[in-house]
């Protein structure tokens, strides 16, 4: 279903809003909160919604616009606009957003997360261009039910080989939901997807790898280049295609999306995914409101666990939404402090926690965080945030980098499902591809072979996953198994003898 547009009486003062549809009451949310800054301002406020697939190009078209062109063709331009955290970057530098410092204390710029704050800047700059809004962190989530019912616990996928060998002990236990469908252990769902960067990177950061790193030359400049063919990241690689290409661990990964393998652990049918918080939020609404209330998962709970520890720590993704104020946008004084005040407003403690709780995306500011953390479903995604939370590098080309990588792990699955193909070498190719356009997009000139990366990237594919066997549990498995043939060959030995007996009888 469209998300609303809610348009106030379209007078020349009224304020211009730009948001995506954030989901389950998004719409409705927005509403009151800029009903309620009317009622107090006497500005009039219009939202206009955008898919998250359009929101970039429409943004870019209409924020580069020449004023006297907007002037002249009543083109409609946002006052205030929400952005996807790492789109900052790309807005500041072609400068079309204004800098945000002069209104920093009276935001209390302090009371973000630090992490979410990076993406408010380009590089290393001081200027600030926008505010965090809300956070989209990613967490290994649990089915709660089938999670306690098989005795599981955090210490079972502290480590990846502890992960790996607990994924294998689920695959060969024959577990079941409530409607006797088979439970799969995991997936991430790469088919046609566009979350491949945010799926592969906290595994590429455990084990000390990157997508992209900056570099420094001998006078002290900083660039950026490809850290994709760097050896620690190529382990972290390996690991990652690990639970692409290992069917008993992940049987649909290759063949669905990361919103079809959301829904197969909706279903009960998965026991982990690596989620984010809004599907806590959903399971509090019914299917009239796109909710999750009557599915199975509600039913079973949901927990949180920690994701797998590599050898460089434990890192959890940080994305989400910051606003700022288009330079375009207000045209005269007395509107662009109404868009000012408008910015603040939204970006008020009260509106924030509010709006966060309604669309279940955490929020930005520390303090309710906090207060977040005392619910324990949300508690081991906040856990640890400060620390371990991580955003991608706050640089103007990543828009272009995601779309690179997406492309390269999508092609990774499909040559994958294509047994005709030397998987070593197709996948070699793609990651040197990748690698090379990264570079490209980055301005930054690699000396390297391409035929002596593919070799570096064979050879470090080659080498084994350490997998540790989940002891406890397998031998659990093995012994249902023993005590169904333990009864199922008794039965038979006493239908056998039953059956003599009535011969004998007969004779």
């Amino acid at each position: 279903m469209a998300a609303p547009e809610f348009r106030a009486v379209t007078v020349k003062d009224t304020l211009i809003f730009w948001a995506m549809d954030d989901g389950v009451n998004s719409g409705f949310a927005l509403q009151k909160i800029t009903r309620k800054f009317s009622q107090q301002s006497k500005v009039p406020v219009k939202v206009r919604f955008l898919g998250w697939g359009s929101a970039f190009d429409e943004l870019n078209r209409v924020l580069s616009m020449d004023s006297a062109d907007v002037m002249n063709s009543g083109a409609e331009i946002p006052d205030v606009i929400q952005l996807g955290s790492s789109w900052t970057p790309y807005f500041a530098k072609a400068g079309v957003i204004s800098p945000v410092d002069s209104l920093l204390e009276m935001a209390d710029s302090t009371r973000f997360l630090s992490e979410a704050m990076k993406a408010t800047h380009v590089g290393h700059g001081k200027e600030t261009y926008s505010l965090p809004w809300f956070l989209d962190v990613r967490g290994l989530f649990v089915n709660e039910r089938l999670w306690n019912q098989q005795g599981f616990n955090e210490d079972d996928v502290e480590s990846y080989p502890k992960f790996f060998g607990t994924l294998r002990a689920i695959a060969k236990s024959g577990l079941k939901n409530e409607a006797g469908r088979k439970v799969t252990p995991f997936e991430f769902g790469v088919r046609d997807d566009w979350t491949g960067q945010q799926q592969m990177a906290p595994i590429l950061w455990s084990f000390g790898g990157d997508i992209v790193t900056e570099s420094m030359d001998s006078a002290g400049h900083i660039s950026y280049r490809s850290a994709l063919t760097d050896s620690l990241t190529l382990v972290g690689l390996r690991h990652y295609l690990k639970l692409l290409r290992d069917e008993e661990l992940s049987p649909n990964g290759l063949h669905e999306n990361s919103s079809q393998s959301t829904d197969r652990f909706i279903r009960s049918e998965m026991l982990m995914i690596f989620g984010t918080s809004e599907i806590i939020r959903k399971m509090e609404f019914g299917n009239d409101l796109g909710g999750l209330m009557e599915s199975s998962l509600a039913k079973d709970g949901i927990t949180v666990v920690p994701a797998p520890k590599g050898p460089a720590g434990r890192f959890t993704f940080v994305g989400g939404s910051h606003l700022a104020l288009p330079k375009i946008g207000a045209y005269n004084e007395t509107r662009r402090k109404s868009a000012v005040d408008l910015f603040l407003y939204m970006l008020r403690a009260d509106n924030v926690d509010y709006y966060s709780h309604q669309i279940g995306f955490l929020p930005a500011d520390r303090g309710l965080i906090r207060i977040w953390a005392e619910d324990n479903r949300y508690y081991q995604l906040i856990d640890g945030l400060e620390k371990n939370g991580r955003s991608f590098l706050n640089i103007p080309e990543w828009g272009q980098v995601e779309v690179i990588i997406n492309d390269m792990v999508n092609h990774i699955g499909k040559t994958l499902l294509d047994r005709n193909l030397d998987a070593a070498e197709e996948i070699a190719n793609l990651v040197v591809d990748a690698h090379e356009k990264v570079n490209a997009v980055l301005g930054y000139s690699d000396s390297s072979k391409g035929s002596e990366l593919k070799s570096r990237i064979k050879l470090s594919l080659m080498q084994p996953v350490q997998e540790q066997k989940n002891e406890m549990h397998e031998i659990s498995a093995e012994k249902g198994t023993s005590l169904f043939m333990f009864v199922v060959t008794g039965a038979i030995v006493l239908l056998l003898g039953s059956a003599v007996v009535i011969l004998r009888r007969k004779h």
